[in-house]
């Protein structure tokens, strides 16, 4: 199986004064972004925080299917992505990205919720694409 999907980003202007557009093929994603968004809290989005959704979204995912094939009926799985932007020689860099996961499930105890989070991590396609990156994780049940 082979799924394609599209996502376009329009910037106009220089970087300083300048915007920009998002939007996903799908028609679910649509928003603006800018400088301002990517080193200020302002209410745009910005590339590192749409890494850090798509990250969370998959390995929700991807625990949620790992705890029911381990025989455990998943109740939710909410993940925080922390994406850390620094600046490197060469230029800026994602350099660091921390998965904070929390979760219930059927008769799931703390270890294996654990052991779970590790493979889930290791094994969602938004982590291998992100392999360059130190991906760290904080997985615990509620």
């Amino acid at each position: 199986m082979r799924i394609k999907r599209r996502a376009t980003a329009r910037w106009e202007g220089t970087v300083p004064q300048g915007s920009g557009h998002m939007s996903g093929g799908s028609g679910g994603l649509d928003v603006p972004f800018s400088l301002r968004s990517r080193v200020e809290d302002t209410p745009q989005t910005n590339p590192e925080e749409l890494i850090g959704a798509a990250h969370a979204g998959c390995f929700s995912m991807s625990l949620s299917n790992l705890i029911e094939e381990a025989g455990h009926v998943p109740g939710h799985v909410e993940t925080t992505a922390e994406v850390i932007l620094a600046q490197r020689e060469g230029g800026f860099s994602i350099t660091e990205i921390t998965l904070h996961a929390r979760g219930t499930a059927e008769g799931l105890d703390e270890a294996e919720f654990a052991r779970l989070a590790e493979q889930a991590k290791a094994t969602c396609p938004v982590s291998r694409a992100l392999a360059g990156v130190d991906i760290k994780l904080d997985a615990a049940l509620v």
